[in-house]
């Protein structure tokens, strides 16, 4: 009889339970651990690429040259290194947001595509 209670305990409590405590995790503390490696991933890539060094150094002359047609060299070649590495930023801080909305659709559109196949076979 002991078996028989567990498993209905295993069946209703925990089986039926996580499938009804899925969703609101998935919306909450799964949203917040999601959004936390989000922002991770573009602060790193950020500072992998580094585009703060660049900027801070945009009118430090390159390779110890002082005269003034080094520092002009030096300005806009560091100009169009931060201007790149910033849009390949912008592009991967997209591909990052992107994976985000994706992550807030799959549970609606999973509810939405079984309810499809399941009510689509009788209409």
């Amino acid at each position: 009889m002991q078996s028989f209670t567990l498993g209905i305990k295993y069946l209703f409590i925990d089986l039926i339970g996580g499938i009804i405590r899925w969703p609101f995790w998935w919306y909450t503390s799964g949203l917040r651990y999601f959004l936390g490696w989000a922002f991770r991933t573009v602060a790193g890539y950020g500072q992998t690429i580094g585009v703060g060094v660049w900027v801070k150094n945009i009118f430090v002359p390159m390779y110890g040259q002082n005269d003034w047609q080094s520092r002009i060299i030096s300005f806009f070649f560091r100009a169009v290194n931060i201007v790149g590495r910033s849009l390949v930023l912008l592009l991967w801080s997209a591909i990052i947001l992107l994976t985000v909305l994706v992550y807030l659709a799959i549970p609606a559109l999973t509810v939405y595509y079984f309810l499809y196949h399941l009510l689509g076979s009788y209409g």
